[in-house]
Order: C-alpha cells, then sequence, then structure tokens
C-alpha cells in the first residue's frame, strides 16, 4: 500500500512548529522550498542549506527524489588521509564543489525515507546526528556513524 506524500505546505508548517530556527524560501524550481538553520554537533554550530522539492515526471533532480542537505558554514573539510571514509564521510560526492557536498543521511536503497515523512522528524535529526559523527571523524579520522555507502564510482554515474 502507498503511502500518502505529504505536501509542501505541511513540511514547511512541521518545520515551522519543530524547528522554528530554519528559515524557509520558495526554491528554484516549480514545488520546491529551501530552508536556512542551524544545527550544532558536538563543538561548533553549522549553518545549512535543505532542499526539498515534489515529485515530477521526468525529473530526476536530488531534492525531489529525498531532501537535500549541505552545510554551508562552517564548510566540510575533506581529508584524504583519513583512515575511513577519505576525503569526506557519507556523502553524495559533488565534484564540482567537494566541501559543499550533499549529507549522506540514509540510505536510499533501503527506502528510509519517502514523500510521506516528514523532513522536520526524520532529516532534521538525522542531519543533526551526521554532524556530531562528522566532528568526531574530523578528530579521529574514524567514521562511527555507521550506515552502508555507495560506492564513488557508482554514484558518479548517477550525478
Amino acid at each position: 500500500m502507498a503511502r500518502e506524500l505529504i505536501s509542501l505546505e505541511e513540511q514547511v508548517r512541521a518545520m515551522r512548529a519543530l524547528w522554528p530556527g530554519f528559515e524557509a524560501v520558495p526554491g528554484i524550481g516549480p514545488g520546491t522550498v529551501v530552508w536556512f538553520g542551524d544545527l550544532t554537533g558536538f563543538e561548533r554550530k553549522f549553518h545549512l542549506f535543505i532542499q526539498y522539492g515534489l515529485p515530477l515526471p521526468g525529473r530526476r533532480e536530488m531534492c525531489r527524489l529525498m531532501p537535500e542537505v549541505r552545510a554551508l558554514r562552517p564548510r566540510l573539510v575533506p581529508n584524504p588521509d583519513a583512515a575511513e571514509e577519505a576525503p569526506l564521510p557519507h556523502v553524495y560526492f559533488d565534484l564540482s564543489d567537494l566541501a559543499g557536498s550533499p549529507l549522506c543521511l540514509f540510505d536510499p536503497r533501503l527506502r528510509e525515507w519517502d514523500g510521506s515523512l516528514l523532513i522536520a522528524r526524520t532529516t532534521i535529526p538525522w542531519a543533526e546526528r551526521w554532524l556530531w559523527n562528522y566532528e568526531l571523524w574530523e578528530a579521529t579520522g574514524e567514521w562511527h556513524g555507521g550506515g552502508t555507502h555507495p560506492e564513488p564510482d557508482k554514484e558518479k554515474a548517477h550525478a
């Protein structure tokens, strides 16, 4: 049984209620919204960009498949010498802007997120946990966030 898609208006209302520090603005494409707001890892506050768009026939932008989350500041810092997950842990590599790559918050192959779920109750808490693990990875070079991640060559093919 297919679950009902949550409207953009409902997503915006839920974000406003649960994460009032996030500001919503209309996205660039039709049926999209962008939020800007701060989450704190262990030691630092990160300013995030979250873009989400309703699925549209023939449109394959990442934000229409899942919420797209990027750290705007501070920027992610690649570490090609990290013991694990070099040069950045659990991101969808954006080769045009590696430090701005979208965060990998769940495994899409396992269908852990779909448009019937509230971003405020899933994506934001997952992003917060990702930031904690990112700061630990920065300090140790080891990723403690768990999860699986597609091989970079396979991701490049889908980019």
